[in-house]
């Protein structure tokens, strides 16, 4: 993969500015209103882009956690699993999906995640966030085109590897009604710009504890912890930290 070079982020910059991705609001908030019609190349290209200093993608994490490695010297070890950063059109504007889970459906119940699940016997973990993918929101023919960095996630044992997955058309979703409340659709280019992370008090039940945790705000809903950490590494490799 090539080197991050500083050039990266200003080239997204100034995408933004050729193709009018944005017009700022009078409350201070941007509108996508357009799309570059190379988008796909593009963030094939941020994928090759190395991976940021630990130090810097961890800066999304919410409490210390131990690396994918120390995590497989536990006993039990952890669960496998995948998921799959997905990337489409709808109208003129690229979107990203997340996944309302439901309450009262263990520790990840209520929060946003992509699409994934864990790894069954005999499966690749890119088959496994293929087949999530498919039975939790009914996309399917998504090629594949880039993988990020492990997450462990301490409070249900499990190791998440995640994928990144593009079609060039809108998907016809169909929601699993067991396991998704709402789907949310989020511009990419919401992700592409500086000064976006906020940091508020998050309660942790698994812990009985509140934390000051780092986060995205989707759509008015909270984006945090392993899903915020897989966002943040995308925006790290295309040139932005904050």
């Amino acid at each position: 993969m090539r080197p991050y070079r500083a050039y990266d982020a200003w080239g997204i910059c100034l995408l933004l500015l050729i193709f009018g991705l944005y017009e700022a609001a009078l409350n201070g908030t941007f509108a996508p209103i357009a799309m570059p019609a190379n988008f796909p190349d593009r963030i094939k290209e941020i994928l090759q882009n190395e991976l940021p200093p630990e130090a810097a993608f961890r800066s999304m994490q919410s409490y210390i956690r131990e690396t994918p490695a120390q995590a497989r010297l536990k006993d039990p070890p952890p669960k496998e699993s995948a998921v799959l950063m997905l990337i489409y059109p709808m109208g003129n504007v690229w979107h990203t999906l997340f996944m309302l889970r439901p309450d009262g459906q263990g520790v990840h119940s209520g929060q946003l995640s992509f699409p994934g699940g864990r790894r069954e016997e005999g499966e690749s973990m890119t088959e496994t966030a293929l087949r999530e993918t498919w039975e939790e929101v009914g996309a399917e023919n998504i090629e594949v085109i880039g993988e990020l960095s492990e997450v462990y996630i301490p409070p249900s044992n499990f190791i998440v590897k995640p994928f990144v997955g593009l079609m060039l058309e809108t998907p016809a979703f169909v929601p699993s009604a067991e396991e998704v409340v709402e789907l949310i659709h989020y511009p990419m280019e919401n992700f592409f710009r500086a000064n976006i992370i906020q940091e508020k008090d998050i309660y942790l039940p698994k812990y009985n504890v509140n934390f000051r945790a780092p986060y995205f705000d989707v759509n008015g809903h909270t984006l945090w912890g392993a899903t915020a950490m897989m966002v943040q590494e995308v925006r790290m490799r295309a040139g932005f930290s904050s």
